[in-house]
């Protein structure tokens, strides 16, 4: 079987059971699971976000997050993961921007 008929059938297999319940001994991780995090801003500065937000079609929550991600790494080193996962939000950005 190749891997593209592999492929297939694991997904034809999810859908079909995708509503079963998990078996008793299932782990039940979330890998990569965000946490939520609350701040206060000013009603000003929520209304400018998502004006910007809205400008560069991309939800206020995804402009925060890579706002935050950059002022973390420019206090201290990155890895090359954190650098890519940068570079992926930053293209996104351009891509909206320049859309």
């Amino acid at each position: 079987m190749s891997e593209q008929d592999r492929v297939r059938q694991a997904a034809i297999e999810a859908e079909a059971t995708m509503n079963d319940p998990l078996p008793d001994d299932a782990p039940a991780t979330r890998p990569n699971r965000t946490v939520p995090v609350s701040v206060r801003l000013s009603p000003a500065m929520v209304a400018e976000i998502e004006a910007l937000a809205k400008r560069l079609e991309i939800p206020s929550s995804t402009l925060l997050r890579g706002w935050i991600q950059q002022g973390l790494a420019a206090h201290h080193q990155t890895t090359v993961a954190g650098a890519l996962d940068q570079l992926a939000a930053d293209l996104q950005r351009l891509r909206q921007i320049v859309a």
